[in-house]
Protein backbone atom coordinates (compact mmCIF):
# COMPACT_ATOMS: atom_id res chain seq x y z
CA UNK A 1 0.00 0.00 0.00
CA UNK A 2 1.37 3.52 -0.98
CA UNK A 3 1.63 5.75 2.10
CA UNK A 4 1.29 8.82 2.12
CA UNK A 5 3.26 11.65 1.18
CA UNK A 6 4.77 13.62 4.69
CA UNK A 7 4.56 17.15 4.81
CA UNK A 8 8.08 18.93 3.68
CA UNK A 9 9.79 20.96 6.65
CA UNK A 10 12.18 23.69 6.00
CA UNK A 11 13.89 26.17 8.76
CA UNK A 12 15.36 29.27 8.07
CA UNK A 13 17.82 30.70 10.66
CA UNK A 14 19.78 33.04 9.02
CA UNK A 15 18.76 36.36 10.98
CA UNK A 16 19.39 38.39 7.65
CA UNK A 17 17.16 36.32 6.16
CA UNK A 18 14.39 36.52 8.64
CA UNK A 19 14.52 40.39 8.91
CA UNK A 20 14.45 40.17 5.12
CA UNK A 21 11.51 38.18 5.18
CA UNK A 22 9.18 39.59 8.02
CA UNK A 23 9.91 42.98 6.11
CA UNK A 24 7.94 41.81 3.53
CA UNK A 25 5.31 40.43 5.34
CA UNK A 26 4.39 44.09 7.55
CA UNK A 27 5.38 45.51 4.01
CA UNK A 28 2.20 43.33 2.53
CA UNK A 29 0.71 43.68 5.75
CA UNK A 30 -0.01 40.12 6.29
CA UNK A 31 -2.52 37.94 8.86
CA UNK A 32 -1.28 35.97 11.16
CA UNK A 33 -2.93 33.82 13.59
CA UNK A 34 -1.37 33.71 17.27
CA UNK A 35 -1.58 30.77 19.55
CA UNK A 36 -0.54 30.88 22.95
CA UNK A 37 1.08 27.71 24.86
CA UNK A 38 -1.72 27.63 27.45
CA UNK A 39 -5.07 27.20 24.34
CA UNK A 40 -3.31 25.74 21.71
CA UNK A 41 -6.45 25.20 19.58
CA UNK A 42 -7.64 28.94 19.99
CA UNK A 43 -6.47 31.76 17.37
CA UNK A 44 -6.25 35.01 17.89
CA UNK A 45 -6.14 37.02 14.71
CA UNK A 46 -3.18 40.02 13.70
CA UNK A 47 -1.92 41.50 11.07
CA UNK A 48 1.86 42.26 10.71
CA UNK A 49 2.50 45.86 11.83
CA UNK A 50 6.29 46.70 11.77
CA UNK A 51 9.65 45.55 12.20
CA UNK A 52 12.87 46.95 13.67
CA UNK A 53 16.10 45.35 13.40
CA UNK A 54 18.20 47.38 15.53
CA UNK A 55 20.17 45.41 18.42
CA UNK A 56 18.19 42.24 19.27
CA UNK A 57 15.32 43.22 16.87
CA UNK A 58 11.22 43.43 17.23
CA UNK A 59 8.15 42.72 15.04
CA UNK A 60 4.47 44.18 15.72
CA UNK A 61 1.12 42.95 15.34
CA UNK A 62 -2.18 45.54 15.57
CA UNK A 63 -5.70 44.77 14.73
CA UNK A 64 -5.99 42.45 17.89
CA UNK A 65 -9.29 42.08 19.86
CA UNK A 66 -10.29 42.90 23.07
CA UNK A 67 -11.02 39.41 23.94
CA UNK A 68 -7.64 38.12 21.97
CA UNK A 69 -5.16 40.63 24.10
CA UNK A 70 -6.71 39.42 27.03
CA UNK A 71 -5.67 35.70 26.10
CA UNK A 72 -1.98 37.10 25.52
CA UNK A 73 0.48 37.75 28.70
CA UNK A 74 3.49 39.54 28.42
CA UNK A 75 6.84 37.67 28.55
CA UNK A 76 4.99 34.75 27.40
CA UNK A 77 5.91 32.58 24.90
CA UNK A 78 3.53 32.44 21.74
CA UNK A 79 3.02 30.87 18.11
CA UNK A 80 2.43 33.07 14.75
CA UNK A 81 0.87 31.53 11.77
CA UNK A 82 1.27 33.56 8.75
CA UNK A 83 -1.96 33.52 6.90
CA UNK A 84 -2.13 33.54 2.63
CA UNK A 85 1.19 31.75 2.11
CA UNK A 86 1.41 29.24 -0.75
CA UNK A 87 3.29 26.99 2.43
CA UNK A 88 2.70 27.58 6.14
CA UNK A 89 4.94 29.85 7.46
CA UNK A 90 5.50 29.80 11.64
CA UNK A 91 7.66 30.76 14.25
CA UNK A 92 7.74 31.13 18.05
CA UNK A 93 8.28 34.28 19.83
CA UNK A 94 6.92 36.49 23.22
CA UNK A 95 5.22 38.89 23.58
CA UNK A 96 7.13 41.86 24.92
CA UNK A 97 4.88 45.16 24.92
CA UNK A 98 0.85 45.73 25.26
CA UNK A 99 0.00 49.14 23.39
CA UNK A 100 -3.72 49.76 22.36
CA UNK A 101 -4.92 47.15 19.63
CA UNK A 102 -0.68 46.30 18.84
CA UNK A 103 1.36 43.87 20.84
CA UNK A 104 5.33 44.09 20.07
CA UNK A 105 7.61 40.64 19.77
CA UNK A 106 10.83 39.52 19.86
CA UNK A 107 12.06 38.82 16.63
CA UNK A 108 12.29 35.03 15.88
CA UNK A 109 15.47 33.50 15.55
CA UNK A 110 13.93 30.70 13.37
CA UNK A 111 11.14 30.39 10.86
CA UNK A 112 9.64 27.08 10.00
CA UNK A 113 8.21 26.40 6.64
CA UNK A 114 5.87 23.50 5.92
CA UNK A 115 5.03 22.66 2.43
CA UNK A 116 2.15 20.30 2.08
CA UNK A 117 2.11 17.70 -0.09
CA UNK A 118 -1.41 16.54 -0.19
CA UNK A 119 -4.55 18.92 0.09
CA UNK A 120 -5.55 19.63 3.43
CA UNK A 121 -9.22 19.55 4.23
CA UNK A 122 -11.10 21.50 6.35
CA UNK A 123 -14.54 21.22 8.33
CA UNK A 124 -17.11 23.55 7.20
CA UNK A 125 -18.34 25.62 10.05
CA UNK A 126 -22.15 26.91 10.33
CA UNK A 127 -21.00 30.46 9.86
CA UNK A 128 -19.65 29.93 6.60
CA UNK A 129 -21.54 27.09 5.25
CA UNK A 130 -21.27 25.91 1.65
CA UNK A 131 -23.33 23.39 -0.98
CA UNK A 132 -23.09 21.78 -4.04
CA UNK A 133 -25.72 21.65 -6.52
CA UNK A 134 -25.65 19.30 -9.48
CA UNK A 135 -26.80 19.19 -13.17
CA UNK A 136 -27.73 16.10 -13.35
CA UNK A 137 -30.06 15.74 -9.79
CA UNK A 138 -33.25 18.33 -9.28
CA UNK A 139 -35.76 17.69 -6.39
CA UNK A 140 -39.30 17.24 -7.34
CA UNK A 141 -41.42 18.77 -4.41
CA UNK A 142 -43.53 15.14 -4.27
CA UNK A 143 -39.58 13.54 -4.02
CA UNK A 144 -39.98 11.59 -0.81
CA UNK A 145 -36.33 10.79 -0.53
CA UNK A 146 -35.40 14.86 -0.58
CA UNK A 147 -35.28 17.28 2.02
CA UNK A 148 -38.55 19.31 1.95
CA UNK A 149 -38.53 22.64 0.11
CA UNK A 150 -41.02 25.25 -0.70
CA UNK A 151 -41.91 26.30 -4.14
CA UNK A 152 -40.31 29.85 -3.32
CA UNK A 153 -37.28 28.21 -2.74
CA UNK A 154 -37.07 25.71 -5.39
CA UNK A 155 -33.83 27.08 -7.28
CA UNK A 156 -32.12 25.95 -3.80
CA UNK A 157 -33.59 22.85 -3.67
CA UNK A 158 -30.83 20.33 -5.05
CA UNK A 159 -27.79 22.26 -2.80
CA UNK A 160 -26.39 19.77 -0.48
CA UNK A 161 -24.18 20.59 2.11
CA UNK A 162 -20.85 20.14 2.39
CA UNK A 163 -19.02 18.33 5.22
CA UNK A 164 -15.45 19.55 4.64
CA UNK A 165 -13.17 20.67 0.90
CA UNK A 166 -9.89 20.97 0.32
CA UNK A 167 -8.03 22.95 -2.65
CA UNK A 168 -8.52 19.24 -4.69
CA UNK A 169 -12.39 18.14 -3.48
CA UNK A 170 -14.85 18.02 -1.09
CA UNK A 171 -17.01 15.49 0.89
CA UNK A 172 -21.00 16.14 0.55
CA UNK A 173 -23.63 15.23 3.12
CA UNK A 174 -27.49 14.50 3.67
CA UNK A 175 -29.48 12.57 5.50
CA UNK A 176 -32.37 12.13 2.22
CA UNK A 177 -30.88 9.56 0.07
CA UNK A 178 -32.20 10.90 -3.33
CA UNK A 179 -29.25 12.64 -4.45
CA UNK A 180 -26.93 9.72 -3.83
CA UNK A 181 -29.29 7.48 -6.05
CA UNK A 182 -29.60 10.05 -8.63
CA UNK A 183 -25.97 9.88 -8.78
CA UNK A 184 -25.58 6.30 -8.41
CA UNK A 185 -24.38 5.97 -11.94
CA UNK A 186 -22.77 9.09 -12.40
CA UNK A 187 -19.19 9.03 -12.55
CA UNK A 188 -18.63 12.73 -13.95
CA UNK A 189 -20.81 16.20 -13.72
CA UNK A 190 -19.38 18.69 -16.20
CA UNK A 191 -21.67 21.20 -15.09
CA UNK A 192 -22.38 21.47 -11.36
CA UNK A 193 -22.30 24.67 -9.23
CA UNK A 194 -20.12 25.18 -5.97
CA UNK A 195 -22.24 27.51 -3.16
CA UNK A 196 -19.62 29.85 -1.22
CA UNK A 197 -20.52 32.50 0.92
CA UNK A 198 -20.62 35.66 -0.52
CA UNK A 199 -19.90 34.75 -3.89
CA UNK A 200 -21.87 33.82 -7.30
CA UNK A 201 -22.42 29.71 -8.07
CA UNK A 202 -18.82 28.72 -9.06
CA UNK A 203 -18.86 26.37 -12.10
CA UNK A 204 -17.28 23.45 -11.85
CA UNK A 205 -16.56 19.30 -13.12
CA UNK A 206 -17.38 17.22 -10.23
CA UNK A 207 -15.84 13.98 -10.61
CA UNK A 208 -17.74 11.56 -8.26
CA UNK A 209 -14.83 9.30 -6.52
CA UNK A 210 -16.63 7.64 -3.88
CA UNK A 211 -20.78 7.01 -2.10
CA UNK A 212 -21.29 5.90 1.12
CA UNK A 213 -24.61 5.35 3.41
CA UNK A 214 -23.44 5.32 7.23
CA UNK A 215 -26.08 4.40 9.78
CA UNK A 216 -25.69 6.73 12.86
CA UNK A 217 -26.47 5.62 16.25
CA UNK A 218 -28.54 8.41 18.32
CA UNK A 219 -29.46 8.43 22.17
CA UNK A 220 -32.89 10.93 22.82
CA UNK A 221 -32.52 12.69 25.87
CA UNK A 222 -34.89 9.96 27.53
CA UNK A 223 -32.41 7.36 26.93
CA UNK A 224 -34.37 5.45 24.29
CA UNK A 225 -31.74 4.75 21.12
CA UNK A 226 -32.80 5.49 17.67
CA UNK A 227 -30.69 5.19 13.62
CA UNK A 228 -30.46 7.72 10.86
CA UNK A 229 -28.85 7.35 7.87
CA UNK A 230 -26.35 9.75 6.79
CA UNK A 231 -25.51 9.80 2.86
CA UNK A 232 -22.54 11.26 1.59
CA UNK A 233 -20.15 11.82 -1.69
CA UNK A 234 -16.40 12.34 -1.96
CA UNK A 235 -16.26 14.93 -5.46
CA UNK A 236 -13.12 15.73 -6.72
CA UNK A 237 -12.75 18.93 -8.31
CA UNK A 238 -11.81 18.01 -12.61
CA UNK A 239 -9.52 20.74 -14.32
CA UNK A 240 -10.12 24.04 -12.38
CA UNK A 241 -9.21 27.00 -13.58
CA UNK A 242 -6.80 29.62 -12.17
CA UNK A 243 -10.18 31.70 -11.51
CA UNK A 244 -11.95 29.09 -9.45
CA UNK A 245 -8.41 27.52 -7.58
CA UNK A 246 -8.09 31.18 -6.27
CA UNK A 247 -11.79 31.42 -4.94
CA UNK A 248 -11.63 28.26 -3.53
CA UNK A 249 -8.36 28.84 -1.43
CA UNK A 250 -9.74 32.58 -0.36
CA UNK A 251 -12.79 30.38 0.93
CA UNK A 252 -10.28 27.70 2.73
CA UNK A 253 -8.27 30.49 4.35
CA UNK A 254 -11.78 31.99 5.96
CA UNK A 255 -12.08 28.57 7.22
CA UNK A 256 -9.03 28.45 8.32
CA UNK A 257 -9.95 31.39 10.46
CA UNK A 258 -13.01 31.40 10.69
CA UNK A 259 -13.20 30.20 15.24
CA UNK A 260 -10.46 32.95 15.41
CA UNK A 261 -11.17 35.21 18.18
Amino acid sequence: MTQPNPDTTSKITNPQRIARILTKMCEGRMQVIIRTKENIKLGIRATFAAITVERSGTVSFDKISVFGLEKLSLNGPIKIEVMGMPTMVMFITEVLEKVGDTITCQLPVMLTSIERRQNSRFKVSPAFMAYMSFSVWQPEANDTGAAPFFEVYRSMAGWIPLVDISAGGICLSSHFPSFINALDNVNLDTQANLHLPMQNPLAVQAAIRWKRRIKNRLVDADDSERYQMDFRIGVEFAELSDERKIQIRNYLRQLSVAEAI
